[in-house]
């Protein structure tokens, strides 16, 4: 700092020179003194940036000091000073002598007397690694929330879809918090009338009932365990049997309720009529189909039906499926393929197209019926196109993830032409080899899945060095 000290001190007077100069000392870990043609004439370096010695940089532009994305805020923090006399803080990336990038924020003064500018600057790396670390922590937080927002999901569909009553009581007050549809039909109350009431006293239960189930839940409460209770409701037996959790320092009871099993008068249980399979899957959520060794649909369930938007199974039935999936050539020969080979598929992704052009995002497993006359193909659809991809082990493969966080770490660094130009290649190579693992190395396939020439597959594979090997 000797000579901005010197400087200074002889351009104004002593004492006021002086006093700048400590000021400078003081709040600047970056200082440069620029004359008229941007040439840096002087300058001084705080303790902390010592590493390396900076007094290169006398006799050179500031522009070629710094990185060529942030040498237009260079002549902005020079207009600006011009115009009002400092100018605002702007960011530049410095480059050091020895390659390492560090960020300044640098406030420029207009020296009018002498011809040039007073650049203080301070260094932004602590700064940069905490705005790091933040969106870290933002990111972290966010895939937490997805996290948690699925297993409520998962939660909520196996606590409605238990054939057995559960609630969800407050181990206090008894209160119910929560209730399933069994439970409903077990004491005969819709499940959201449930919710709110005091168990078990304002249920449908005669006193002798209500008492025994109050001594379970404050056995179970107190102790841990207590003994099954039976009830008789809805003409039928059930067990009640309480479990004691512990939920954000409250106490929180599941009580279970299951029927009994009716058993005949020789004790052994009495089998309840069952629907039939063809019933079962006919009103199955899931769209299915068989279809014979030609692809051509013998029967399909009222899910595919709505899937693909056709009114009867007649109006379907005789038809290829891959009339309605996303590549009517491709997609059937791939999925075909690879049945004969490997006798099943599964989560096969594809599109389909339905008769009104309303296309779903599909995952297909079928498996080859054995033992059937005709020979048939039983094959199971599944609708992804609401799928929330939250997680990086439930959506795109890890090793595209880790690529795009690398890319991520080169902003700032390189252009941004060469990002995009870099995440094309990493993503054009990934659906490359994801193409033909699907079609086990048939290049053929794989080029009519991409919507590619064969030709322009084959420079892709070169470009990017893909094992594309043919499959025998």
């Amino acid at each position: 700092m000797t000579g901005i000290f010197q400087h200074l001190s002889t351009s104004l007077a002593d004492a006021a020179g002086t006093v700048l100069a400590r000021v400078v000392q003081a709040s600047a870990d970056l200082a440069l003194f620029v004359d008229r043609t941007g040439q840096i004439s002087d300058l001084y370096q705080s303790p902390e940036l010592t590493d390396e010695d900076l007094r290169g940089w006398i006799g050179r532009s500031w522009e070629e000091t710094v990185r060529p994305e942030t040498r237009s805020k260079v002549l902005l923090l020079y207009k600006e000073s011009r115009d009002a006399g400092v100018s605002r803080t702007r960011q530049i990336n410095q480059e050091l002598p020895s390659g390492t990038e560090i960020p300044v924020g640098f406030t420029a003064v207009f020296l009018e007397d002498e011809d040039g500018y007073l650049l203080l600057g301070r260094n932004l790396q602590s700064l940069s690694e905490l705005q790091r670390r933040l969106v870290e922590a933002q990111q972290a937080l966010e895939r937490d929330y997805w996290r948690l927002r699925q297993m409520e999901t998962r939660y909520r569909l196996l606590f409605q879809r238990s054939t057995e009553g559960l609630l969800v009581l407050d181990a206090g007050s008894r209160r119910i918090l929560d209730s399933n549809r069994a439970a409903g039909q077990a004491f005969g109350i819709p499940p959201q009338k449930l919710t709110g009431r005091i168990f078990p006293d304002e249920l449908n239960l005669t006193p002798s009932q209500v008492q025994e189930v109050r001594r379970h839940l404050e056995g179970v409460r107190d102790q841990g365990q207590a003994a099954t209770v039976q009830l008789d409701l809805s003409s039928s037996g059930w067990k009640l049997e309480a479990s004691a959790i512990r939920e954000e320092r409250e106490g929180i009871l599941l009580v279970n309720v299951r029927e009994i099993e009716p058993r005949t008068e020789d004790g052994s249980p009495q089998l309840r009529s069952t629907p039939s399979a063809a019933h079962l899957l006919e009103y199955a959520p899931d769209p299915f189909i068989l279809m014979d060794r030609d692809a051509r649909i013998l029967l399909s369930n009222q899910a595919f039906r709505d899937l693909v938007q056709v009114a009867s199974n007649e109006e379907i039935r005789g038809q290829v499926l891959g009339r309605w999936l996303g590549r009517p050539g491709a997609d059937i020969t791939v999925l075909m393929t690879n049945l004969q080979k490997f006798g099943e598929v599964r989560l096969f992704p594809t599109t389909l197209q339905s008769n009104y052009d309303l296309e779903s995002e599909v995952e297909i497993s079928a498996t080859q019926v054995t033992g059937s006359d005709p020979p048939t193909i039983g094959v199971t659809l599944r609708n992804v196109s609401r799928r929330i991809w939250h997680d990086p082990g439930s959506g795109p493969p890890r090793d595209l993830s880790r690529a795009v966080e690398q890319l991520t770490d080169q902003v700032g660094k390189v252009s941004l032409k060469q990002l995009v130009q870099d995440t094309v290649a990493v993503v054009e190579a990934h659906f490359i080899e994801s193409a033909l693992k699907l079609t086990d190395g048939n290049r053929t396939a794989a080029a009519e899945i991409l919507g590619v020439s064969r030709q322009s597959l084959y420079t892709k594979l070169r470009r990017y060095d893909v094992d594309g090997s043919e499959s025998a």
